[in-house]
């Protein structure tokens, strides 16, 4: 990661890096060797429109590392499983590298994947060398919808009138609670009314970073008709949930979340470098947080399904660490006393006499070209985005950093068998970070703006 003028606070965070026995990757440099084809303000639009099928690698590179990934799942079975078991943190042949285990079980499998619920995306303890395919265990039906509920259990303690979901039954649901708990990565079909949205319907790709809409109303439902009969006095049990209900508890918001305090939980996520990046302006650098739990939970929209259809066909996303607009000091340089022979100063060689408010930073800002002022304290963070957010916040401190975040909707995750999402980091210059620290304070928290 780049240091400028050897100013090296706010260091990026600890990062998984490619392990040594997984050859093929390219270098840095020899990213760098090939033409940008973005600017940060060219991602930052991409990101806000929503248009993220616009993002790629360098055509040359495309072609490189799709022969790559194809030696990958000759090896190892399919993505998925060279994920798992070779590149991320929890698999075996890290564990083994590393000499230590890295935690417990995720409370999600992602083992048994939502989308193709019958395989059981863990292969044999390490690759075949003979050539032959991979063999996986089948996993019975019971298996899966094991797995199913798993991810919809315990829908969520309900903000009184949360956001104009319909109050649909259980036995409205083709199939009943369990098969739409089985379906719960396939994105949520359109609304009773039959009105079709882009991007939802079975047509969109599984994906186990979502958890489908349809799949929890059951639950969330059955929740507000017992608070309702309870309310009404038609229930005479004092609130104790059963043997059943108290097992759900342990499921409850299954989804990704961050708790500032307690920082990165090494036992569901794992921060990653892109190991084939998109191509990104010179000093940005493509991180992939890895997640056992899903990402995106219709909680985080207050199950509103115009919302969540948003989400299931633009993704989510946003951007951390702007530095707020401020308004130019008018203070100019001395000058010497006009005379008719004087000629106005060219705009590139006038400017204050000092800094005002927001510090050098924003003297510059008032010179720059369109683009930067455009940019300029612009933020954005899609609905739903938050948790997100903050995870990239507590990663990469708003003082040192800028950063632009997004996950691919269903449709565009070329591994929708694993959660993950992306961030483009931007290493801050000193005088970002001088008007930063006045912005955010001690503590990373934003003080102004």
């Amino acid at each position: 990661m780049p240091i400028w003028d050897s100013d090296t606070r706010y260091p990026a965070p600890e990062a998984f890096e490619l392990p040594s026995f997984i050859e093929g990757v390219p270098t840095q440099a020899e990213f760098d060797a090939q033409p940008r084809l973005y600017t940060w303000g060219e991602l930052k639009d991409v990101i806000k429109s929503g248009k993220l099928d616009r993002l790629t690698r360098n055509k040359q590179l495309q072609f490189v590392y799709e022969g790559w990934m194809k030696k990958q799942q000759d090896t190892w079975g399919t993505t998925e499983n060279y994920l798992i078991n070779a590149r991320l943190p929890w698999g075996e042949a890290n564990r083994n590298r590393l000499g230590a285990e890295t935690g417990p079980e995720p409370t999600y499998d992602q083992r048994t994947v939502l989308s193709h619920p019958e395989v059981d995306l863990v292969p044999s303890t390490r690759p075949r060398d003979d050539g032959a395919a991979l063999k996986h265990r089948r996993v019975i039906s019971s298996e899966s919808g094991a797995g199913g509920v798993a991810v919809v259990q315990r829908a969520l303690r309900i903000a009184p009138g949360f956001g104009g979901v319909s109050p649909r039954t259980t036995t409205e649901m083709p199939g009943g609670f369990a098969a739409a708990a089985a379906g719960c990565s396939r994105v949520a079909t359109a609304a009773s009314s039959g009105v079709s949205h882009a991007g939802s319907g079975v047509s969109t790709p599984n994906s186990v970073a979502y958890v489908d809409l349809d799949s929890v109303l059951p639950k969330v439902n059955k929740r507000l008709e017992k608070a309702r009969r309870r309310e009404q006095g038609l229930m005479s049990d004092d609130g104790t949930p059963s043997p059943e209900e108290a097992e759900e508890e342990d499921d409850l918001d299954i989804y990704l979340k961050y708790d500032p305090s307690a920082g990165l939980d090494g036992t569901k996520y794992a921060l990653l470098p892109n190991d084939w990046p998109y191509c990104v302006p010179y000093g940005v650098r493509h991180y992939c947080v890895w997640s056992r739990v899903p990402i995106a939970h219709p909680v985080l929209v207050n199950y509103d399904r115009g919302a969540w259809e948003k989400i299931e066909a633009e993704g989510l996303g946003g951007f951390t660490g702007v530095i707020p607009a401020f308004p130019p000091t008018r203070k100019q340089l001395p000058t010497p006393s006009p005379s008719p022979d004087d000629e106005e100063k060219p705009v590139g060689r006038s400017g204050p006499s000092e800094a005002g408010e927001g510090g050098w930073y924003a003297v510059d800002v008032g010179y720059a070209g369109p683009e930067v002022k455009r940019w300029s304290g612009v933020e954005y963070e899609a609905a739903g985005g938050h948790e997100v957010a903050n995870m990239v916040r507590g990663l990469f401190d708003p003082r040192g950093w800028e950063t632009i975040f997004f996950v691919n909707p269903p449709r565009l995750q070329s591994v929708p068998g694993y959660a993950h999402f992306h961030i483009f980091a931007r290493r801050k210059t000193p005088t970002e970070i001088d008007i930063s620290e006045k912005v955010w304070g001690d503590r990373g928290t934003k003080l102004v703006g």
